[in-house]
């Protein structure tokens, strides 16, 4: 027997998603990178192997938001807790590259229109139950019906599965990025109570959650990858605020954390290891361009050549920070255009100029929103107000709440300018592109470009990959030449463990600290 269901309505709040993911990143970030100064560049190099067993303690200052994977937005959630309960379909690896994961194979047929996956045999869920085609039809329901608004599940026609496990997944238009949506939770049939005792099939199970206290997790004895995990247990441990966090590290209270430059400062080099690694969120200096002054390029292009992206890397973040031109993250390095990194190096005479040109020779008021939670960006914004005070240009800093922010900047549209990170939510750079649209909801920058919007619609649809590279190189390039917003960095995150503990892995995936492959060393 085979099960048919189709694409029912739902709401679209894929925006809000997209954005909370990328905007909880402190002391959740991947894609390792080569370290600064004294920072290392990976954990290994221990003088003995992984030692089975033990308990991780690790420090977060985010509490959960939902343990249901399917309601979940905040980062923090999807790359701590989330990531470790659940396992897709499909699962991405390191390089970011998509693989078998619930699903033992999968392939990709006309054109980008028809996916077929199997399933692998002998999966089975922390209740030791095995994965059926009827958690596959359910898990699918729930992911069409998100009120998360996944990505990509706008696009599915029709999904049918049948009891030997075969799963069809036809599209209405082909997308040959779709495979990144089967990464979403597999989860047991029927089962309600997700968001308060979640199971999946992931390398950690549930066991408890204490809010403002700690989450606990338990090593996944029927887990379907051989050898993994390493460790018996996990104990997340909710910290007030990144002070308290410190203190524990250094009584030894946790094991590891997520940290600010100034505590990596601080900490004892020789009792632990610090990594540097990429957030996957582009952190951008939003225009509004309804305001009138940025209605004009030009005068959005002063600003750009205005911001020195280096300058603010090394006054707010102590030198640590990818530097990018575009709002796809480097660690897509597939679809990034590193060409347009230098596109707008500082040049004063030529900001004035441009203001000159527009009319706004003797400057303007730019007023700037930001998230008063969000330290990184209000330290990003009082450099910024420095830089543009040397072409004429007046910011003043205006401090919200994030609610405030989320209603009245990014839904309510009514700002001037604002300092945010966006993005990591999709390991597809289509994702990252979308809310540029001149139609899109969470556009919320208002840009409007036909140009835009045929090169957008080329790519999303293109099958042939090279083709597909080109387009996506094009919609960047006219961001940049419309200077539709300044984008700063893909901000550097810095993670602290004590060296008894080896085996991070980074991934081009926001938020991600895989527990799986971390181990205790002698």
């Amino acid at each position: 027997m085979t099960s048919t269901f189709t694409k029912g309505a739902r709401k679209v709040l894929g925006t809000i998603l997209a954005l909370m993911l990328s905007l909880s990143f402190i002391g959740c970030t991947s894609t390792e990178k080569s370290a600064v100064g004294d920072v290392t560049d990976s954990l290994s190099g221990a003088t003995t192997g992984p030692l089975e067993g033990g308990e991780l303690r690790i420090g977060s200052t985010a509490e959960i938001d939902s343990l249901d994977p399917y309601i979940a937005v905040g980062g923090d959630t999807k790359g701590q807790v989330i990531w470790n309960i659940f396992d897709g379909l499909i699962r991405p690896d390191t390089t970011g590259d998509l693989q078998p994961a619930v699903a033992k194979d999968y392939s990709i047929e006309e054109d980008g229109k028809v996916y077929i996956l199997h399933l692998r045999e002998g999966v089975k869920f922390h209740n030791g139950n095995e994965v059926t085609p009827a958690d596959i039809r359910y898990s699918f329901d729930q992911a069409l019906e998100s009120s998360a608004g996944l990505e990509g599940f706008d696009n599915v026609d029709m999904v049918e599965v049948s009891d030997a496990g075969e799963i069809k997944i036809t599209l209405k238009e082909p997308n040959t990025e779709f495979l990144a949506a089967l990464t979403n939770a597999i989860i047991p049939a029927d089962y309600k109570d997700q968001a308060t005792a979640p199971i999946g099939t992931g390398a950690f199970k549930f066991v408890s959650y204490t809010p403002q206290q700690e989450l606990v997790l338990e090593k996944n004895e029927y887990y379907w990858q051989a050898g993994l995990p390493h460790l018996d247990k996990v104990t997340i441990v909710y910290e007030v605020d990144t002070n308290a966090e410190l203190l524990s590290l250094q009584s030894g209270n946790i094991d590891g954390a997520g940290i600010a430059t100034t505590t990596a400062e601080i900490l004892n080099r020789d009792d632990f290891n610090i990594v540097e690694r990429n957030s996957n969120a582009v952190q951008l200096l939003g225009l509004n361009h309804a305001y009138e002054p940025l209605t004009d390029v030009r005068v959005r292009q002063a600003i750009s050549y205005a911001v020195d992206r280096d300058q603010i890397i090394t006054d707010a973040f102590s030198g640590f920070g990818t530097k990018v031109g575009t709002p796809i993250i480097p660690g897509l390095s597939t679809y990034f255009n590193a060409a347009l990194t230098n596109a707008y190096d500082p040049d004063i005479a030529k900001a004035k100029q441009l203001l000159a040109d527009a009319g706004y020779a003797d400057g303007f008021d730019l007023e700037i929103t930001v998230p008063s939670n969000y330290i990184v960006h209000v330290d990003t914004a009082q450099v910024i107000v420095n830089q543009l005070a040397q072409v004429g240009i007046k910011a003043t800093i205006k401090q919200v709440d994030w609610p405030t922010w989320l209603s009245e900047t990014y839904a309510g549209r009514n700002y001037q300018a604002t300092v945010i990170s966006v993005g990591g939510a999709s390991l597809s750079p289509k994702n990252e592109l979308a809310r540029y649209r001149s139609t899109a909801d969470d556009n919320f920058f208002n840009f409007k470009s036909d140009d835009f919007d045929q090169v957008y619609a080329q790519a999303a649809a293109e099958v042939d990959l090279a083709q597909k590279q080109d387009l996506y190189n094009q919609a960047q390039q006219i961001l940049s030449d419309e200077a539709v917003s300044v984008y700063i960095q893909d901000i550097a995150g810095l993670t602290a463990f004590n060296k008894s503990i080896e085996g991070l892995q980074g991934y081009p995936v926001y938020g991600v600290i895989d527990f799986a492959q971390l181990y205790r060393v002698g």
